[in-house]
């Protein structure tokens, strides 16, 4: 069984963001970093958690690459460690799959560890 499949799918992942990007977009550090289109951004982020966890694969879409889209925003270790805490919060509130909640959460640390040390790197140059 997928992650995708252990976490509920669609209808549970759509959930979860849902949550996530309600508490995002009432956040004074991490509301400035997204665009007011708040529907495309939680389209994105289904495509993308549906990738990461192994669900269906969209033919007509490219694999993400999270740096690459990220880069050049003004991202820094607070506005890490806070999407984490509200996705933890989001996770726990949709989730019911305690293991597939964890297994989740960490593959989404380590995604937005490398997309703060891209970013990091590019405020440097």
């Amino acid at each position: 069984m997928s992650l995708y499949e252990a976490l509920g799918g669609e209808k549970v992942l759509a959930s979860l963001i849902r949550s996530f990007y309600h508490q995002v977009y009432h956040d004074s550090l991490l509301r400035p970093l997204f665009p007011d289109d708040r529907r495309r951004v939680e389209q994105a982020q289904l495509s993308f958690l549906t990738q990461l966890t192994g669900g269906p694969r969209n033919l007509n879409q490219e694999p993400t690459s999270l740096a690459m889209i990220h880069r050049l925003l003004p991202i820094r270790r607070e506005h890490a460690v806070r999407w984490l805490a509200l996705m933890e919060k989001a996770s726990i509130e949709t989730i019911a799959n305690e293991e597939a909640r964890l297994q989740l959460m960490e593959r989404l640390q380590i995604g937005a560890m490398n997309v703060l040390r891209v970013c990091e790197a590019h405020q440097m140059n």
